[in-house]
């Protein structure tokens, strides 16, 4: 029986909008959608407005519509208002923000879904131009309210959603070393990928260059970054992002960009990636690259336990994961003293660090008749949290709901 197809979905959000793009099983090339049909507009205004006649909710441009036509209010700026933890009055009604945001959410998931037959999602990465605690606090409240398991959604900055799409594309375009300029407003930054090809899996790094702000002659100002900020290295492809780069003045800086090298001009470059990674994650695509920003744990923790009558490490904190949704949980019989080594690995050795922990005032039991639970999550990307609590043992020996804390870090 041929298996079931999946959808795999990428998105893209910023305060100003949304941008979807959609994967599946059997067709693994993502295509992004536009809420308007037969249209190639891909941004999504990130708006709600509810319909004053029926009391209905319409987002994106039929929000921005129905407020021009006078048949409703629209709510705009959805993320940084929610961070801000705002309300608005609709109708003599109160709404939170981060309401009106999930509500968003959940009709822009509903849009790749609607494109072709009805398919179980297999996975959702969104993607944001950074993480924050704030963010990531803000965004598990929305999670909740949609119609997809947690355990289905991950999130991502842009540079990791770049890394997945550059490395993803064909025709030689990721040969050498890939670079992707972006320009909002006046300034200009670049992100430069290049990747330890003797490794396995590749180790990639992408390093950032803040180019500054151009001149009023920008053609000429970008022609003279160009060289500087690609000086010695090899460029198979650039990627160009952002609203600054709209309207026809790439004259003389397109032809010093594509000297040796291939250009282009994405608008959906990022929920793309987030769509890539959707598939990898899930192992629909092969991936030989490991990525280590700012975002990803730099080390992993383990423990070693008995199973089966064997010696074998658990892991509880894998390096490489994103520490804003990184945890670790398992429950243990002590087998000794009240003590538990915790063995600390970084990705690229094959040494390992332990650390004892001590139970201090663990109740005095027999050996083997304490179980514990123990639970590991992140701070940063370089300190880990664990929190152990006492279970005891069944009615035998009663659990002294003792908890022990302490905080892993690494240089």
């Amino acid at each position: 029986m041929a298996e079931e197809q999946k959808l795999y979905i990428g998105i893209d959000l910023n305060d100003s909008y949304a941008m979807v793009s959609f994967a599946t099983t059997a067709h693994t090339e993502p295509e992004t959608v536009s809420s308007v049909a037969g249209s190639e507009i891909f941004q999504i205004p990130l708006a709600v407005c509810m319909a004053s006649a029926s009391g209905q909710w319409v987002y994106g441009d039929e929000a921005v519509r129905f407020e021009k036509a006078d048949m409703g209010k629209c709510e705009s700026h959805l993320l940084t208002r929610a961070l801000q933890q705002d309300y608005t009055i609709i109708q003599e009604q109160t709404y939170e923000i981060r309401a009106l945001l999930a509500i968003f959410m959940k009709k822009i998931l509903l849009l790749a879904g609607k494109l072709g037959p009805k398919m179980e999602i297999g996975k959702v990465v969104f993607t944001f131009t950074k993480l924050s605690v704030k963010l990531m606090e803000l965004m598990e409240f929305v999670f909740e309210q949609l119609p997809v398991p947690r355990k289905k959604i991950t999130v991502m900055d842009y540079m990791k959603s770049f890394y997945y799409y550059a490395l993803n594309q064909k025709d030689g375009l990721s040969t050498h070393d890939i670079a992707l300029f972006q320009y909002y407003g006046k300034s200009m930054v670049c992100w430069y990928l290049s990747r330890a090809k003797q490794s396995k899996p590749q180790l990639v790094q992408i390093l950032e260059t803040d180019c500054g702000y151009l001149t009023e002659d920008k053609d000429s100002s970008f022609s003279e970054i160009i060289p500087k900020v690609f000086e010695k290295k090899i460029i198979s492809s650039v990627y160009l992002v952002g609203e600054g780069f709209e309207g026809e003045w790439m004259k003389h800086s397109l032809r010093v960009l594509c000297q040796g090298r291939r250009a282009f001009l994405g608008k959906n470059l990022f929920s793309k990636g987030a769509c890539y990674a959707a598939e990898i994650q899930e192992g629909i695509l092969p991936w030989n690259y490991t990525y280590m920003g700012e975002n990803e744990m730099k080390f992993n923790i383990s423990l070693k336990v008995r199973k089966n009558n064997e010696m074998a490490f658990h892991t509880l904190i894998s390096a490489g994961e994103n520490w804003y949704e990184a945890k670790g949980v398992c429950e243990v019989i002590l087998d000794g003293p009240g003590e538990i080594d915790f063995w600390i690995q970084m990705p690229n050795s094959r040494e390992a660090r332990i650390e004892s922990l001590e139970l201090t005032n663990l109740p005095s039991r027999p050996v083997k008749a304490t179980r514990l639970r123990i639970q590991a999550k992140p701070t940063s990307d370089r300190s880990v949290k664990l929190t152990i609590k006492d279970l005891g043992l069944g009615e035998f020996f009663k659990a002294s709901d003792k908890v022990w804390e302490y905080v892993m870090k690494v240089d």
